[in-house]
């Protein structure tokens, strides 16, 4: 049960090589029963002797096409590995860099608020001194 858990976790890719390769395995084994009970046999049939030739040359034929297959199925893997690893460099550095304009943005943040106070102290100081202008001219 605990097997049927760990390949229901595989990635599709692992799945399809793992079919493939009990595909090619119980061909060979079919293959090479065929064979044997060819040459096991005392009767001479030519057409069960041509059948496990035939049949052998199909299996050997699959194999060197999922050899192929195999071949392809890793360079895809290589390819998405190398992927996902430029994805996770990407993001890592998008990051960075929106926390860096994040933090410049709060101390532009910070340095716009001490500025809108001292403009509201200098507006304070012009309303006394304007008053007191008024008072003095009155």
């Amino acid at each position: 049960m605990e097997l049927v858990k760990t390949i229901r976790g595989f990635h599709w890719i692992t799945k399809i090589v793992i079919a493939l390769t009990i595909l090619l395995v119980g061909l060979l084994l079919a293959a090479m029963v065929a064979s044997v009970y060819w040459t096991s046999s005392h009767q001479s049939n030519q057409a069960a002797f041509d059948a496990s030739q035939e049949f052998g040359r199909m299996v050997m034929s699959l194999s060197s096409v999922l050899t192929s297959v195999f071949l392809v199925v890793l360079i895809i893997i290589a390819i998405y590995m190398a992927i996902m690893a430029v994805k996770a460099w990407i993001e890592k550095y998008l990051d960075a860099m929106l926390a860096e304009q994040k933090t410049d943005r709060e101390a532009v943040a910070a340095a716009m608020a001490a500025t809108n106070e001292k403009l509201a102290q200098m507006e304070q100081k012009l309303d006394r001194i304007e008053e007191i202008l008024r008072k003095v001219s009155d």
